[in-house]
């Protein structure tokens, strides 16, 4: 693709007919006759790697100025084109959407605090049952109904890899995707440029403010997808029962003349009439255009019932009928690490959930207590290099909502793990503390009786654990499956 088709500038430029045969932003994968744009990160500046890039055949960079200019040419070497623009993130998702031009018949994005990952798997599984080709993109990875693909280790992942994934998709057959639509992603301009024909929001609590600073700017991260990123025909499937955001995000639509479609147990579209615990499933009955449905939901959890009230709401956006939304709501395959049952000992259940906010743990043993006939246990830690304000607040919420709270290590990065434990702790000052997450692990399943229920919380479907600057293997799953067999 010429450079010209790319850049929306006015171009008077030898560099104008130059062919550009891929676009990246990580100088490891230049190739020759690639387009490189330098991004600022939160660790390294893309710039300095320009060198490294015109070496490896790069014929056009792309760089920030201090002021708007609409197109440069400098002659860093010979035949090398360097482009400087206001913001190369945003330029960046502009020149992959065009670079990869692709059509959907939907693109669904999913946001909030908790829930966008059993959303979005619910989401495609429910289209997969209708028999649309559907893909799903977050933080399990890129998962089709042929398999699952890594996506990179983010839950928004960049321009490139997405758009990329998009054409690969498209020639897969896939009319139809659903994402993860993170603060970050949405933030740093990684979802600029996509049409979407749904905005979903599942809720809104504390976290990420080690990255976003204050609620305000966490906010406005996640408000940006509504108020910036839709389109006309845009719907927005919102939770009614979150009644601050919820009045936010209906402004928004008001102002934009989009139609909403509502959720929850009151004044709602799909409305929450009751539901049942029996075992690993729920009960629920819904009420739409004032006809009831019920349904047996194959997961414990209230908050997981709101979870498939958005991808209720979502596929009915997408032409899916209710009726075959709510037959094929008791065919879903459980989330990977979302409340997800993992074995038995003596008589009690072991649970593992990504839970990693205040929020997500309380709901999480909230649901759980209503199973357990006896005791309810957690093991849990927190991140290092994250919202540390949490800590005493996860710490509190275990304290009152379990019998028994084992604090441990979770991704302590470069912090101290001790001092990660000892801020949980001042929220749960009788709880044991046990330095090594597979000891806690193995030390909750020794202490297990008949009717207890065991979850561990924080990591969920991951495989690896972060401490200092190496990544090692490491699965709360396969412990607890080591663990009981012994």
């Amino acid at each position: 693709m010429k450079l010209s088709q790319l850049v929306d500038f006015p171009w008077n430029s030898e560099f104008k007919d130059l062919e550009i045969m891929d676009v990246v932003d990580d100088s490891r994968n230049v190739t020759p006759g690639c387009m490189f744009v330098a991004i600022s990160g939160n660790k390294c500046d893309g710039s300095s790697y320009i060198q490294e890039a015109i070496q490896k055949g790069a014929v056009c960079v792309v760089v920030n100025g201090d002021g708007y200019c609409s197109s440069v040419d400098i002659h860093y070497e010979k035949n090398v084109a360097c482009v400087v623009v206001q913001d190369t993130r945003i330029f960046l998702s502009q020149v992959c959407s065009k670079f990869w031009n692709t059509d959907f018949d939907n693109v669904v994005a999913v946001t909030g605090t908790n829930g966008k990952t059993s959303t979005v798997d619910m989401v495609r599984q429910i289209w997969s049952f209708a028999e649309k080709r559907a893909a799903s993109i977050g933080t399990l990875g890129v998962i089709t109904q042929d398999g699952r693909l890594d996506n990179g280790g983010l839950t928004s992942p960049g321009p490139v890899f997405m758009h990329h994934t998009f054409q690969k998709l498209q020639l897969e057959g896939v009319k139809n995707i659903v994402l993860e639509a993170s603060s970050h992603g949405i933030y740093q301009h990684r979802l600029d440029n996509v049409n979407f024909s749904v905005c979903a929001f599942t809720n809104f609590t504390q976290d990420h403010l080690d990255y976003h600073k204050t609620f305000e700017n966490y906010w406005n991260a996640k408000a940006r997808l509504f108020d910036e990123l839709s389109q006309d025909k845009t719907i927005f499937v919102l939770n009614a029962d979150d009644k601050a955001s919820f009045s936010k995000l209906v402004n928004i639509a008001n102002n934009k003349h989009i139609n909403c479609i509502s959720y929850g147990k009151t004044l709602a579209d799909i409305r929450l009439v009751e539901f049942q615990y029996n075992k690993q499933c729920q009960i629920v009955t819904i009420e739409i255009d004032k006809k009831q449905y019920t349904f047996n939901l194959p997961f414990a959890g209230e908050f997981q019932i709101y979870n498939a009230l958005c991808a209720c709401g979502i596929c009915i956006a997408t032409g899916i009928s209710i009726d075959l939304v709510c037959e094929s709501f008791e065919k879903l395959k459980p989330v990977d690490g979302r409340l997800e049952y993992v074995a038995e000992k003596h008589g009690a259940h072991i649970y593992i959930d990504y839970a990693h906010t205040p929020d997500a743990l309380q709901k999480a043993l909230q649901s759980l207590r209503k199973h357990a006939e006896n005791r309810l246990i957690t093991v849990f830690g927190c991140g290092g290099n994250r919202d540390a304000d949490k800590r005493y607040t996860m710490g509190k919420v275990a304290s009152q909502y379990a019998d028994i709270v084992v604090v441990t290590d979770d991704n302590p990065r470069d912090e101290d793990p001790a001092h990660i434990r000892q801020m949980i702790m001042r929220g749960c000052r009788e709880a044991v503390e046990i330095e090594g997450r597979k000891e806690a692990i193995v030390y909750a399943i020794n202490q297990l009786q008949q009717g207890d229920i065991l979850l561990i919380a924080g990591k969920g479907h991951e495989t690896y654990q972060i401490l200092q600057n190496e990544t090692v293997h490491f699965s709360d799953r396969e412990v607890i499956l080591e663990t009981v067999s012994c």
